[in-house]
């Protein structure tokens, strides 16, 4: 007699193993586990999860109570459930708040996720020097004999309560048998511990007594050539684990560009090649959105360097998982002209390419937005989704003529790890942004300036603080859900793929999260350590904790 298949799991706070079990198997089932279930359910199996407090962030800002799966698309929201119904698995949220799939829209994951070393999961969050060095003693746990481990920024001094680095001493104590090497921001200070400073000395590079080494050159270009290539995939993989484990589905990266300070050859920079490797084996567990920047060919200072590209690729080609669908942030070096810039904007907006153009100072964002206004007046801007990047010191001015031309803003969040490097004035003033009336985007400019935990960064917006609790933003703080907004529906947007993701609705791509606390009513600071029980690409499974553990 053939079996149906059908089921109701009730996901408490704690979960008994045998219900573990039971979710695993159902899971095999749903994924074609027996003969029988294959060939009763041959259209599938549904999952239906409920009982949560699931915000779609649709334009009307609706919430559901339950959401209804089918293979990687939405198909209802609060939809009758029959508790009989067959090939369906329903899981009962016990309350839990669910989001669509956060998707960042500015990264240089894949840069970082080939960085040395396993990844220091905990670096960003750690608080003091203390639980830094429980971070370490984790990574080596991780590493192999000899391989260093090492952060090439995206941390500050400011987020310890000793408001300082790490003494070489104290990198030491915590990890004796690997070589350390931490970096502040781009060309920031680099301490070493005793392991890394004998590698050093041994080449000729002199650490001081505190483990301090010259920022850039041959330290840096020492740690950079370290890892092997079987390494860099592990790595990358733990890379996008961890980016899962923190709800991101989707990150934008801006395809660039060599460590600044490093004396690396072409062929040691090993740039998309292991992206695109496991793309073709079928092994991204999240959607990877390239965006080219000129930066990533050797002609940098030649306008062929955005213009060939253009010439010779096609936005959107590729499928959901691995894209391109962006020009920047850099489109020619910045000692061009400004005659050499207007050429290359003038030939994406005549090619219909969205761009990014990076602009951090008033005088930065002056100059580009000059030249859009000039190309504004040949091109309509409108539809093309163009943007500045990061705008910390833009004007009240400024950003009304961006909202005359059509161009966006797409803010990130460099001042939540503000070090010695930031010379800019703090921002970018999210609140008059928003008020203007202007589609913001959203993203972390992580590795090496940012960290790549996106709770950070919407902790930023929603609260104008750093990570050390100093206020830099008086009066410009924004509301949760306009932050959660800029991380999923707008990011979208600025991809062209507002119809396929960046909210949940029916039809759309099943790209969701479930919480492990509830964003809107949690703390401030409980913000921070808001992570995914359970994170879905495309209504697959990519990380799974707590409750879920066992559905991956």
């Amino acid at each position: 007699m053939p079996r149906h298949h059908h089921s109701l799991c009730s996901v408490p706070a704690t979960l008994p193993t045998s219900l573990l079990q039971l979710g695993t198997l159902l899971l095999a089932l749903t994924l074609g586990g027996t003969a029988a279930g294959a060939e009763d359910c041959a259209a599938g199996t549904d999952l239906i999860l409920t009982n949560g407090n699931i915000l779609t962030m649709d334009a009307a800002g609706n919430t559901a109570r339950s959401i209804r799966i089918r293979g990687e698309r939405v198909v209802s929201l609060d939809a009758p459930v029959r508790r009989d119904e067959e090939c369906v698995e329903i899981f009962d949220l016990d309350g839990r708040t669910v989001i669509p799939g956060l998707i960042d829209s500015h990264t240089h994951f894949v840069r970082t996720a080939q960085a040395p070393g396993p990844f220091l999961t905990g670096l960003e969050a750690a608080t003091s020097i203390a639980e830094l060095q429980a971070t370490l003693r984790e990574a080596a746990t991780r590493a192999d004999a000899g391989e260093w481990l090492a952060s090439i920024g995206g941390y500050t001094p400011e987020q310890f309560v000793e408001k300082r680095i790490p003494t070489r001493a104290e990198l030491s104590a915590a990890v004796p048998d690997h070589p350390v090497y931490m970096q502040l921001g781009y060309r920031g200070r680099a301490v070493v511990n005793d392991a890394g400073a004998a590698i050093m000395a041994g080449l000729g590079v002199d650490v001081s007594d505190e483990g301090i080494v010259p920022t850039g050159g041959l330290p840096l270009t020492t740690v950079l050539r370290s890892p092997t290539e079987n390494q860099m995939r592990e790595r990358f993989a733990e890379y996008m684990d961890y980016a899962n484990s923190k709800g991101l589905t989707t990150v934008v990266d801006h395809a660039c560009c060599p460590w600044l300070g490093a004396e690396l050859t072409e062929e040691e920079q090993v740039g998309l090649r292991i992206a695109e490797s496991l793309w073709h084996a079928g092994d991204l567990n999240l959607r990877l959105r390239i965006q080219y920047d000129h930066r990533d060919v050797r002609d940098q200072g030649d306008i062929r360097s955005a213009t060939a590209r253009i010439a010779n690729t096609t936005r959107g080609l590729g499928d959901g998982m691995y894209k391109v669908v962006r020009f920047g942030e850099q489109i020619i070096a910045a000692s061009a002209t400004d005659e050499e810039v207007l050429t290359v904007f003038r030939r994406l907006a005549a090619a219909g390419w969205p761009l990014s153009q990076h602009a951090i100072s008033h005088d930065e964002i002056e100059r580009y937005l000059r030249l859009m206004e000039q190309v504004a007046q040949e091109h309509p801007l409108q539809n093309l989704r163009w943007s500045l990047e990061h705008a910390f010191e833009i004007s009240a001015d400024q950003i009304a003529r961006l909202n005359d031309i059509g161009v966006g803003v797409r803010v990130q969040d460099h001042d939540y790890i503000r070090n010695e490097s930031s010379t800019w004035r703090a921002g970018p003033p999210f609140r008059s942004l928003l008020q203007s009336g202007m589609l913001l985007g959203a993203g972390t400019d992580s590795g090496v300036v940012g960290a790549l935990n996106p709770w950070l960064s919407i902790y930023y917006m929603v609260t104008g603080k750093d990570a050390g609790g100093n206020l830099l933003l008086p009066g410009e703080a924004i509301s949760r859900l306009d932050a959660l907004r800029l991380y999923t529906f707008n990011n979208a947007w600025y991809n062209f793929e507002e119809a396929a993701m960046g909210s949940l609705e029916p039809g759309k791509l099943a790209d969701l999260v479930v919480l492990d606390r509830p964003f809107l009513d949690v703390s401030d600071e409980e913000i921070k350590r808001i992570a995914s029980l359970l994170t879905l690409v495309g209504g697959r499974p990519v990380f799974a904790a707590g409750p879920f553990a066992g559905l991956e």
